[in-house]
């Protein structure tokens, strides 16, 4: 069955770039934004600040002023990480003199930490019948991973997260990006979280009231974007591009501030401005609009009418769509494009087909008031009805979620953040710079001197065969040379025994940083040391993958929004071949027991812990030839095993596997079609009499004679 939709459902609302819930056009041009009542693009001025405007940068002060002291920190631990050469003394204060020689320890330790692997999704469904579903979602998510930059973020989370004590993801729509046969696509940016901004005392994204993220912008992009001219706005907080960034303004670069925020719905409202200039403020952010004309009433693209010319729009919610045809889902639940009404209370609206017919009329009276009679004879009468059709409105899902997804390095308790490694090796970090700054005095500082008669004047050459004149033998007594080089011994060890408390704290081992290990003198017991040093750094693990089971969560949920188009998907079966999907957002609809449609999320998300052994292809390759060898796929001798062998690595992407394992595949294909010709060669000797049993080539049929001609026709009857 086709699908198609109104024109209404056709202008997808959103078109400036991750602004997924805004105009097609950003309400700049004189209309009203959806929200509390503020106009985007107008300045608050002294006599009437804008309600909204002070409300939120009053919001924005408290949580801020709240949110400074773990600013300040961020400030210090980025320098650490830079290889700063402050010193604090005992009392905490910044001591006059600086380190002249930094042994980076922050930086060596956050590196070792670095883990490139990309948590892969798995999704469970709660119920038998969406298995396929659940299925489908988790190759969807995997295809959504490659095409997001996800390795870059990951790089650079990776070394944000020990070092701050965590990060944030900002999932978002972008309207712009468009492909063969589809219009939007996802987008996921990494956030510092200096750039973070939570709601005071509350640590949990999930149960904030609102947060607010800062980022810089450059004039052009706010322009573009909002369409509202910001060229007279200075930038107002430099340290959002970068913390430690110079306190001079950029000329071009604005900062952008976003409030996220629960509405009275239940859903998720934005709020942006610059400066005292409101940008944007929308009650419903991820709700659908669309522009429609002043002038005619049709929905529009925001810029032009094309049945009125009118240049004056309005923007309106869109809550569903409108079927114009019948649609089948992949489940093969079929809606169609007309449907029964329904009242207020879920009742179906029914309509009289024909004028009521008499059936029986009554004797003695009809029982009633007087008044009450129905005009005509009174009895009982038949009415025929059916029920009122009307188009079928499917609704608009919505992720009433908010878009920033939070991880933590370690759990702290009371902390918006995790705890920071840079925090918990500070100390040693500031020994080993005056630890060093002393070895580096002693050893530069030292030297050697010669000591000599007056009047001898200077006699130190680089050449060889000098000639010293001397009065008498006694002047040679004078000439001495003296070493002064201090003893650092103490000193070098004393930097060891920090250097190696700065490894303990964090769980780092040698085996773990790659270096030799005295203490592991065998393969076995190096990949023990290594899997101790891992086992503490597990919780780090955990909470990575916290993370992504959220993401994972929050894109579904935004391609089930905002993906109108269906979307290829690319899957493997259990051969390793390639299987072609499609994600259509309508396959998840179900009707519940009122009679409404409704978006089936009922799935649970989490990390496939197999991922990174599945990932290694050389370690999955050498699982495999244990496999062969150990028999486990069978005789190794055997062609089938052979060629399940090399079916398993050509699956792997072996090299060269595939064209070995097509030729092992021809050969055992010979052999069958050998013995099949032979069977039936055998069959037809046993019909003729007097013919006798033929036999076969030990080396043809695997060794042993060929058997009789009745076992034959009693094999080939079974």
């Amino acid at each position: 069955m086709a699908k198609r939709y109104d024109e209404k459902t056709l202008d997808r609302g959103p078109r400036e770039s991750s602004h997924y819930g805004a105009p097609a056009r950003p309400a700049a041009w004189g209309e009203e934004a959806q929200g509390s009542g503020s106009r985007p693009g107008r300045k608050a001025g002294a006599r009437g600040a804008d309600f909204a405007l002070t409300m939120w940068k009053e919001r924005f002060r408290l949580a801020n002023d709240a949110y400074t002291a773990e600013q300040g920190r961020m400030k210090r631990r980025e320098a650490l990480l830079n290889g700063s050469h402050e010193i604090v003394t005992p009392d905490g204060k910044r001591a006059k003199k600086q380190a002249s020689h930094v042994r980076n320890v922050c930086f060596e330790l956050v590196e070792t930490q670095v883990d490139s692997n990309i948590p892969q999704p798995k999704v469970t469904a709660v119920r038998q019948e969406d298995e396929e579903q659940a299925k489908l979602i988790e190759d969807l998510l995997r295809n959504l991973l490659d095409r997001l930059p996800m390795e870059r973020i990951n790089d650079e989370a990776e070394r944000i997260s020990p070092t701050q004590g965590g990060y944030g993801l900002l999932v978002d729509w972008d309207s712009s990006a468009a492909g063969r046969g589809w219009m939007g696509a996802l987008k996921v940016t990494l956030l510092h979280p200096r750039k973070i901004i939570p709601q005071d005392g509350v640590y949990q994204v999930a149960d904030m009231d609102y947060l607010f993220v800062e980022d810089a912008q450059t004039k052009r992009q706010i322009r573009e974007r909002f369409g509202v001219d910001v060229s007279a706005e200075n930038e107002e907080e430099p340290e959002a591009r970068a913390l430690n960034a110079p306190v001079s303004a950029a000329d071009e670069l604005v900062t952008l501030r976003t409030a996220y925020y629960k509405n009275r719905r239940g859903g998720i409202g934005r709020f942006r401005w610059v400066n005292d200039v409101v940008l944007e403020d929308l009650e419903d952010y991820q709700a659908r609009r669309v522009q429609v004309c002043r002038g005619c009433g049709v929905p529009g693209d925001g810029v032009r009418c094309r049945f009125c010319g009118s240049t004056r729009f309005r923007e309106e919610l869109q809550e569903d769509e409108t079927l114009t045809d019948d649609l089948e889902t992949a489940s093969g639940l079929a809606i169609p494009a007309e449907s029964p009404a329904r009242d207020e209370y879920g009742q179906v609206v029914m309509r009289d087909v024909e004028a009521p017919s008499l059936m029986e009329p009554l004797m003695g009276g009809t029982a009633l008031m007087p008044g009450m009679e129905p005009p005509g004879v009174a009895g009982v009468y038949s009415v025929r009805q059916e029920a009122v059709m009307e188009a079928t409105r499917i609704p608009f899902y919505k992720p009433c979620v908010f878009p920033v997804v939070l991880r933590k390095n370690v759990s702290a308790s009371g902390r918006f953040l995790g705890g920071s490694d840079i925090d918990a090796i500070e100390d040693q970090q500031n020994t080993l710079n005056k630890i060093g700054t002393k070895v580096n005095e002693k050893v530069l500082g030292g030297g050697s001197f010669v000591t000599m008669p007056k009047g001898m004047g200077r006699f130190q050459t680089d050449q060889d065969n000098r000639v010293l004149e001397v009065e008498n033998p006694a002047a040679l007594n004078c000439i001495r040379s003296y070493n002064t080089q201090v003893d650092i011994s103490q000193d070098m060890a004393r930097g060891q025994e920090v250097y190696e408390e700065a490894r303990q704290t964090i769980g780092i081992t040698d085996s773990l940083q790659g270096r030799r290990d005295p203490t592991a003198t065998s393969k076995v017991a190096k990949e023990f040391a290594a899997s101790q040093a891992a086992g503490r750094l597990e919780s780090k693990r955990v909470m990575k993958n916290a993370l992504f089971q959220d993401l994972f969560e929050v894109l579904f949920k935004f391609m089930l929004a905002y993906a109108d188009e269906p979307r290829p998907v690319i899957s493997y079966n259990e051969r390793g071949e390639k299987v072609y999907k499609v994600f259509d957002r309508h396959d998840f609809l179900y009707q519940d027991e009122a009679g409404a449609w409704k978006y089936n999320t009922d799935f649970l998300f989490s990390c496939d812990s197999s991922a990174p052994l599945a990932a290694n292809r050389e370690a999955m390759w050498q699982e495999c030839r244990m496999n062969f060898e150990s028999g486990a796929l069978g005789d190794p001798t055997a062609l089938t095993t052979l060629v399940r062998f090399w079916a398993q690595m050509e699956v792997l992407h072996y090299p060269m596997a595939e064209s070995i394992h097509k030729e092992l595949q021809e050969e055992l294909e010979q052999q069958r079609e050998a013995q099949r010709t032979m069977d039936a060669m055998g069959g037809a000797a046993g019909g003729v009499p007097g013919m006798g049993a033929v036999s076969a080539p030990a080396e043809d049929m695997g060794g042993g004679d060929f058997p009789s001609d009745g076992t034959i026709q009693e094999a080939m009857m079974l």
